[in-house]
């Protein structure tokens, strides 16, 4: 077993002789009582208002057994003692911690230290093993915390789709009688931690299902971030905020050895592969550069406090200092045609290129961002999977988007934690060719992204100059966004155009006085 919390290794195995807990150095001495000169006549334990009588096993050990108890850090001894014995651990018995230090200690008449361990056993805690507990399709990598009554999953982005994660528990798994009544195919998208209920004995017993993501979340540090929160808000009263700006961002994958919109024409054809490389396309021994002299600005907020929307108007022209917001953020440039969905209106209807349809980032009723292909119909946005191969007919896999205010962009480069590879860029474009790529996507200009992070946070991002469409997406995967959408940015039409980023009304990166076709805009609930 390998179930990693002390309380487990007392709790959840009938019989189980502890020999490895800490406790004072009075418990090191050996024990050689015997039945006839027991230290006690009774020992009564309660716990969560359970009393229970312990169970002499051996001249070591005692056992206990609960039907819900849970809280053994705080339990209540009553010990009868017999003559000349005196109990000298736990000191206090109203609040003996037997979850870290399950042992009594005795002073014998004879000066002698006599040890006594519990065995504890209780049903409030159903799982016996949890190395037959896994995710299906993959090894085992889940372990429980019966002090916390947590399961823990351990997430790989390579491998697992945190939307649809199903557990399974093999035999031995549980005790004997017990069954899973909870669904055990989790959406962690919804929140980190989900229910899970195990009846055992007619009563729920419940636990919590824990997604660990700390492996995809890169260190904002190691890559030359630091943490300016509180330069922006009371960190107090927004701890579901960060901000983050680094000037110098390093282990960058260089750009490819082209212009900033290169073209599948410029070079033989042999060479295309290389020479329009898409971040999906890099290869993970791709040689890295440091790039100095920028402002690389990111804004998060925990999706559960977020109430992001779009701020525009009939004349597709908002200044960023107009827009509102506890985080803002320019969208696309004036003049650059992007479908555009405002408050349930249509404010433009075309793309560029004259893309019917396209990537587009969507905000609901409830501030809730999301991701799709889309198009519009009947003056309505409808939504598109992601495609494998270009559709004949889009429609034909098209459903209506709930939402309030939509724009459609391109790239999207990241899409469920998959970085996008040059081709799947054009099969999920409507003109399924490298203008699905984006406006200098190779150049070093100001972008700003939007994006969903593996721990559930919305993302605002904008870097000042110096990094390609793909690098400045990488950083931000490596930093663990497992949704990144290009928003706007500076090109050869509007080379102008500062993308910018505000908190709480002061400027992180940009011009609060840029105007732009659209806003985002994102207040704390």
């Amino acid at each position: 077993m390998k179930i990693e919390n002390t309380l487990l290794k007392i709790c959840f195995i009938p019989l189980l002789y502890i020999g490895m807990m800490i406790c004072s150095s009075s418990c090191t001495d050996e024990n050689e009582t015997n039945e006839q000169n027991q230290p006690f006549k009774s020992v009564f334990v309660e716990v969560d208002k359970e009393k229970v009588q312990a169970k002499v096993v051996d001249g070591k050990n005692l056992s206990l057994s609960f039907e819900t108890a849970e809280n053994f850090s705080e339990a209540k001894l009553n010990i009868e003692l017999n003559d000349g014995y005196e109990l000298i651990f736990p000191k206090d018995i109203n609040k003996a911690d037997l979850a870290n230090y399950p042992v009594l200690n005795f002073r014998a008449p004879d000066n002698r230290i006599v040890k006594y361990w519990f065995n504890i056993f209780s049903k409030a805690f159903p799982i016996l093993d949890d190395t037959k507990i896994g995710v299906v399709g993959l090894p085992n990598d889940v372990t429980v915390q019966n002090s916390t009554k947590e399961v823990l999953v351990n997430f790989n982005k390579n491998v697992m789709d945190m939307s649809n994660v199903e557990l399974r528990f093999g035999e031995g798994a549980l005790m004997e009688g017990a069954e899973i009544v909870s669904d055990l195919t989790y959406d962690f998208t919804e929140g980190l931690t989900q229910d899970l209920i195990i009846k055992l004995d007619g009563i729920d017993r419940p636990y919590k299902v824990r997604l660990n993501v700390a492996t995809a979340m890169g260190d904002p540090k190691s890559y030359g971030f630091t943490n300016v929160t509180n330069d922006f808000v009371d960190a107090q009263q927004y701890p579901f905020l960060s901000v983050y700006t680094a000037t110098s961002v390093t282990k960058v994958p260089i750009r490819n050895n082209a212009p900033e919109t290169p073209w599948s024409w410029d070079v033989p054809a042999d060479k295309v592969p290389e020479y329009l490389a898409f971040i999906g396309d890099w290869s993970t021994n791709r040689p890295t550069e440091t790039i100095g002299n920028t402002l690389f600005a990111i804004a998060t907020i925990d999706i559960k406090k977020a109430n992001a929307s779009m701020k525009s108007n009939n004349q597709l022209q908002i200044a960023v200092k107009d827009a509102g917001g506890l985080i803002t953020m320019s969208g696309k440039p004036l003049g650059e045609n992007t479908i555009l969905y405002w408050d349930g209106q249509v404010l433009n209807r075309t793309n560029t290129s004259d893309a019917g349809w396209r990537a587009a980032v969507g905000f609901d009723d409830e501030g809730k961002v999301s991701f799709y292909n889309a198009a519009i119909q009947n003056d309505k946005m409808i939504r598109m999977p992601k495609y494998a191969s270009y559709p004949d007919d889009y429609l034909a896999t098209a459903s209506e988007w709930n939402v309030k205010s939509a724009a459609c962009g391109h790239p999207w480069l990241v899409r469920n934690g998959h970085s996008m590879t040059r081709l799947e860029m054009y099969v999920n474009d409507a003109t399924n060719w490298e203008v699905a790529l984006g406006e200098a996507w190779n150049g070093t200009r100001a972008r700003s992204f939007i994006g969903i992070t593996y721990d559930n946070k919305v993302g605002c991002a904008v870097v000042a100059d110096g990094m390609s469409t793909c690098q400045a997406a990488w950083v931000l995967e490596k930093l663990g966004w497992k949704e990144v959408f290009y928003v706007g940015g500076n090109y050869y039409m509007a080379n102008d155009f500062i993308p910018t980023l505000c908190v709480n009304g002061k400027l992180v990166v940009g011009d609060m006085n840029q105007q732009a076709q659209y806003c985002i805009a994102i207040d704390a609930k």
